[in-house]
């Protein structure tokens, strides 16, 4: 009798028969069902030579096609970030003395860039990882623009998150145009409010988008959420170690959750935009303190022009943490702006 005439069709055996072809074939690639974000993770001679090998080029560009987000393992020295997060939490502190204190989507979120000055706090890893900028590259195409350099901080004993939103707050082609690389100074899980994602939403366009508000932010409609959270793909919060980095593309849905831990959980945010895609933003960076000369020269021969202007030192440090870091750019509706 044939597996159809006794009533079995075959899929229970063809199934994890294909499964695990598609496991042999690229391994870090977990199930879709699963909703996790592929990790890959460089070998010492990758990090050596700034490039990845074919197969993390693969696996990589497979989890941010598919995905949105992929993490990528041990990028950076964890030392280094303790020193920018020790800068980081006085650096609230002085926040949260100010009046009119900016509030993320009026969340316990605050807007906070990172320290450029003195040399002490620059460090390589963190703002001229060649592994980083193959990873741009890689997914953009080359000659990529670095237009951002921010921050992000999820204050302790949160009470309010974020809306499900999505940082491409313009009408834009279904193409990647743009990518953030998101540096935690310590090891982010749900505990402490790592960011929300979920994952394969950068497919989406400004159908699933709110008007603008007041501020040009904009949040995904609750019909569309709503629609997610029953999917098998519903929003979550990955876990993410210190040195490590979550690379996600701009169109991706994310929020901000409460962190519900007693410190504070900060995350350097920079940006990167495909050669073709012309937007007008820069990111800021103290004047005569060498940091220009310093980024310039690193980026040099990694397809990476960065786009910056110099402020003087006092200016600069009052703008640093300012709620909107590239106010040259507005994004609107009618698409990218020349």
């Amino acid at each position: 009798m044939s597996p159809q005439a006794n009533g079995d069709t075959g899929l229970s055996s063809t199934i994890p028969n294909k499964l695990a072809q598609q496991h042999e074939y690229m391994p870090g690639l977990p199930p879709k069902s699963l909703n996790t974000p592929v990790e890959v993770t460089p070998s010492p001679e990758e990090k050596a030579a700034g490039r990845f090998d074919d197969a993390n080029i693969k696996l990589f560009l497979s989890g941010m096609h598919r995905d949105g987000v992929v993490i990528l393992k041990d990028m950076i020295d964890p030392a280094h970030l303790d020193v920018i997060n020790e800068f980081m939490v006085e650096d609230t502190k002085r926040e949260l003395n100010k009046k009119d204190l900016h509030r993320n989507f009026g969340a316990e979120n605050l807007q906070q860039g990172p320290p450029l000055t003195p040399s002490k706090y620059f460090f390589d890893d963190v703002y001229l990882n060649k592994l980083l900028f193959h990873a741009v590259n890689l997914y953009l195409g080359p000659n990529a623009k670095w237009n951002m350099v921010t921050g992000n901080n999820a204050l302790p004993h949160g009470v309010q998150r974020q809306p499900v939103h999505s940082d491409a707050m313009c009408a834009h082609p279904p193409a990647p145009f743009y990518v953030v690389a998101n540096v935690y100074t310590t090891d982010a899980s749900a505990a402490n409010g790592s960011t929300e994602i979920w994952l394969g939403t950068h497919h989406f366009n400004t159908e699933a988008q709110t008007p603008p508000g007041p501020h040009g932010e904009t949040h995904i409609t609750d019909e569309y959420v709503e629609e997610r959270k029953t999917s098998l793909h519903p929003g979550f919060q990955p876990t993410v170690k210190k040195g490590s980095i979550l690379f996600r593309d701009m169109r991706l849905w994310h929020a901000g959750v409460c962190n519900k831990s007693d410190a504070t959980r900060y995350m350097i945010a920079l940006g990167f935009s495909a050669s073709w895609w012309h937007g007008t933003a820069r990111f800021r960076i103290p004047a005569g303190t060498g940091v220009y000369e310093r980024l310039m020269h690193g980026t040099k021969n990694h397809n990476i022009t960065p786009l910056m202007v110099e402020l003087p030192q006092e200016e600069y440090e009052k703008l640093r943490n300012a709620h909107d870091f590239s106010d040259v750019e507005k994004m609107t509706y009618e698409g990218e702006i020349f």
